[in-house]
């Protein structure tokens, strides 16, 4: 058909938690009781004291629960406790807490050293990873490995889920890949995080216009229809979105649609090689309204 053959013209252009648990006896025993003790330390990763982490232990066996504060060093003891297996919880705000298992033994006293993980430093390092990634995908993207990019991308949002940056470049080069399904939800996504931002708009205004373009090589004129107004909606000043969208509403006779697109069309490409044929065609659309 004639809609046809114009289309075959228009090209598509941080850390885990570090916990070291340092086991170690002192020698001291609690005489005359079967009862055990826990004293430690409380460090973060530069070895500095955390004051007022709080420590949980639970009995295994009776579930009983004991609760203390590391104090201004970092440092903490407990009471006299029964002896046995414990869970071990130590938590202070701003920090990743540990959850851990240790046994207490009869009449000793036994010290631990945890190291707690900022968890502002965890977040660091990933982002900094995330960063790392996203510097690799767009090196490989200039030397034209496209898919070796768009692993690296793919690692970047994996680190960080707001990486727009990352999402936008993942989403354009996943296009050019003709992954167009996975283009157009990663795209979606990046839209999602800045609404406002008109990059991964084009993007999926171009995905929508290509799959109208196979769908009205298919003539599947319903389905390429709703596909031209997703790509009209994210980008109403798609030249070539409106000069199909103008075919289209002119074959359902829907007069006011086609011209308005057509008008469009020759106001964003007064030089491109269809406008003739157009304004020919609008002019015989307006003649018979």
């Amino acid at each position: 058909m004639y809609l046809t053959n114009k289309i075959r013209h228009l090209s598509a252009i941080f850390l885990v938690t570090l916990i070291i648990v340092v086991w170690g006896i002192i020698s001291s025993p609690l005489v005359g009781q079967s009862k055990a003790k826990l004293e430690g330390k409380v460090l973060n990763i530069n070895k500095e004291a955390i004051p007022q982490a709080e420590v949980q232990l639970k009995h295994e066996d009776s579930g009983q629960m004991f609760y203390f504060k590391s104090n201004k060093e970092g440092e903490f003891s407990s009471p006299s406790l029964p002896a046995g297996n414990y869970n071990l919880t130590v938590e202070k705000e701003g920090y990743k807490s540990y959850t851990g298992e240790l046994k207490l033994s009869p009449n000793i006293i036994q010290e631990i050293k945890v190291t707690l993980v900022n968890e502002r430093a965890d977040e660091q390092k990933r982002e900094d990873e995330a960063i790392a990634y996203f510097k690799k995908g767009t090196e490989l993207s200039r030397e034209n490995k496209l898919e070796e990019a768009i692993q690296a991308f793919q690692e970047a949002v994996e680190l960080k889920e707001d990486f727009f940056e990352a999402y936008v470049n993942l989403g354009a080069f996943l296009f050019q890949q003709q992954k167009d399904d996975e283009a157009e939800k990663v795209l979606l996504k990046a839209l999602e995080l800045r609404p406002e931002e008109s990059r991964p708009k084009e993007i999926l205004a171009d995905i929508n216009f290509e799959k109208a373009k196979i769908l009205i090589q298919e003539n599947k004129m319903d389905e390429a229809l709703e596909r031209l107004k997703q790509s009209y909606n994210f980008r109403a000043d798609h030249a070539y979105v409106n000069f199909l969208l103008g075919y289209l509403y002119h074959d359902k006779e829907m007069k006011e649609e086609a011209i308005k697109h057509f008008e469009a069309f020759l106001q964003l490409a007064p030089n491109a090689p269809q406008v003739k044929d157009v304004k020919k065609l609008l002019e015989s659309i307006k003649k018979t309204g």
